[in-house]
């Protein structure tokens, strides 16, 4: 569960989110949308623990986010960020494996069928293409099986039979009662197959 009460913050004088207040029920799909500048991927780093100087509160499956240490929230969440940067030759696999060295074969062969990625595992992840790069992410973001994964704009540079395998994914997660939480551009209408729709344009919003 996470709940968000009065939440606001901004960066100078410009106000991002104002006393937003609504709740992420567990085991769900909850969709961020908003015209561009609204706060989408601020209010996903504010969930994340990312963010620590805004008013109000959040609180991640009954704890304050702001008593969570970074070993709590790693253990709580993990987050697939849209934008990356890697200069490196590590290869695809070796990134999908950092800081994954625990995670069962079985899991990391899942992900990988699931998403098509085997066919560029060994290639130099500075050679791939950004939503080949995103899909390694959100590979990254599955792989420990944490209760709860955010997802920044997961779509975005994805043709449309990996979009068909993303959203795939995270149903099947969610059926095994991961609290998953993206940003995305799409029209409300198109977001009929996520639980929630948290629109910063108007308000949060059951479907």
């Amino acid at each position: 569960m996470i709940k968000i009460k009065n939440l606001s913050f901004g960066y100078g004088d410009r106000i991002v989110i104002s006393k937003l207040s609504t709740e992420i029920k567990s085991g769900t799909v909850t969709a961020i949308v908003g015209r561009n500048g609204a706060g989408k991927s601020s209010l996903l780093s504010a969930i994340a623990g990312d963010i620590g100087a805004f008013e109000g509160d959040i609180h991640l499956s009954g704890r304050e986010i702001k008593s969570l240490t970074a070993s709590d929230l790693a253990s709580i969440r993990s987050l697939a960020q849209q934008s990356h940067s890697y200069w490196m030759a590590y290869t695809a696999r070796e990134i999908l494996l950092l800081g994954n060295e625990k995670v069962s074969a079985e899991r990391m062969t899942y992900l990988a069928k699931a998403l098509e990625l085997n066919d560029f595992l060994d290639q130099s992840i500075t050679t791939l293409s950004g939503g080949q790069l995103q899909r390694i992410e959100i590979a990254r973001a599955f792989a420990r099986e944490l209760p709860m994964v955010l997802l920044d704009e997961p779509f975005a540079s994805q043709d449309i039979a990996s979009i068909k395998r993303i959203k795939e994914l995270i149903l099947a997660e969610k059926t095994r009662g991961v609290t998953i939480v993206l940003v995305d551009h799409a029209r409300d209408e198109d977001l009929a197959w996520c639980d929630y729709v948290i629109d910063l344009d108007l308000t949060s919003h059951a479907q």
